[in-house]
C-alpha cells in the first residue's frame, strides 16, 4: 500500500526475510537518532563488507543501476584503520605499548597533553584498577591518583591483604583532559584498544573498576553505580567488579562500608 514504510508492510504481512544492506541499515538507524558503533577487533575492512553486499545482491536481487548510484558506498575510516594497527603493535611489552601511547595522536587529547599516563605497577599484577582519567597533583605532575587519594586505596587494599605495588592501575583516557574535565565518551573509545592491550599483556585475575563513569564506560551501560556494584560483570573473560573512587570515602563511613563489601567480593580471586 502506498504511503507504508517497510516496517509497516513487514508488520502486516508477517514478512520478516528481507533483510537491509549495512548502507541502508546505517542510514535507518541515522535517522532514528541510533549511533552505530565501529569493532576494531572485527579484521574484515569496510571494503570487503561492502564487496560483499554487492555480491550478495548481484545473485538475489535484479540488477538497478539507479539504486545503486543512490546508496553511499562504506569508506574506510583512517581512524578506525588505525586503531587496528595499534592493537596488532601492542602485543610486545607494556613499555612498547607507552611508546606508542605517548605517540597517539587519536583525539584532541594529544594537543594539549604534557604527558601521557600509560598506567602504573607491577606488569605480572593478579589485579587491575582501572578509573576514568589522570589528574594533575599540587607539583602539577600528572597521575593517576593525587597524593592523598593514593594512600586512601592504598589503605583499602590492605584490608584485603594486597600491597598497591602488586597490582597494576591504570585509566580509560590516557591524558589529562584540560582544566581536569571529565573525560567525553568520544576519547575514551579512542582508548579502547590501548586499554584491551593493556589486559591482554598483565592477564588479571580480577579487574576493579573506580567511580561511576569509569564502569559505565567499561560494562557499556547506563545504571548507576549502585545498580552496578555487587554484580558479576566480565570484560575479555575477566571479572570485573565495579566500585567508589577513593576520593569519595573521605568522611562517609557508610561508603567505605560499601567498598569493603566490593573488596570482599574481589579477595575471592586471591
Amino acid at each position: 500500500m502506498e504511503g507504508k514504510s517497510m516496517i509497516d508492510n513487514c508488520a502486516e504481512t508477517g514478512d520478516v526475510t528481507h533483510v537491509l544492506s549495512e548502507s541502508a541499515r546505517c542510514q535507518y538507524l541515522n535517522a532514528m537518532g541510533i549511533q552505530t558503533w565501529f569493532d576494531p577487533s572485527l579484521k574484515v575492512s569496510s571494503t570487503e563488507v561492502v564487496l560483499k553486499q554487492d555480491k550478495e545482491a548481484s545473485v538475489t536481487e535484479p540488477h538497478n543501476p539507479a539504486q545503486i548510484k543512490s546508496e553511499p558506498v562504506a569508506s574506510i575510516n583512517p581512524k578506525e584503520t588505525h586503531l587496528e594497527k595499534t592493537e596488532i603493535k601492542s602485543t610486545g611489552n607494556l613499555q612498547a605499548l607507552t611508546t606508542q601511547i605517548e605517540q597517539c595522536q587519536l583525539c584532541e587529547l594529544h594537543t594539549t597533553r604534557k604527558q601521557a599516563i600509560c598506567g602504573e605497577g607491577s606488569d605480572t599484577a593478579g589485579l587491575l584498577i582501572i578509573i576514568d582519567a589522570p589528574v594533575s597533583d599540587v607539583t602539577g605532575d600528572k597521575a593517576l591518583f593525587n597524593a592523598l587519594d593514593k594512600q586512601m586505596l592504598q589503605a583499602m587494599l590492605q584490608t584485603i591483604g594486597i600491597n598497591l605495588s602488586a597490582v597494576y592501575i591504570t585509566s580509560l583516557v590516557k591524558c589529562l583532559p584540560p582544566e581536569q574535565r571529565a573525560p567525553q565518551t568520544s576519547e575514551m573509545i579512542c582508548c579502547d584498544d590501548y586499554l584491551t592491550a593493556q589486559i591482554k599483556l598483565i592477564k588479571p585475575k580480577a579487574i576493579m573498576v573506580s567511580g561511576e563513569q569509569a564502569s559505565q564506560q567499561l560494562l557499556l551501560s547506563q545504571k548507576s553505580l549502585t545498580d552496578l556494584r555487587l554484580r558479576h560483570h566480565q570484560h575479555l573473560g575477566i571479572p570485573v567488579y565495579a566500585s567508589y573512587h577513593p576520593r569519595e570515602l573521605f568522611n562517609s563511613s557508610e561508603t567505605k562500608r560499601k567498598v569493603w563489601a566490593d573488596l570482599l567480593q574481589i579477595s575471592k580471586h586471591f
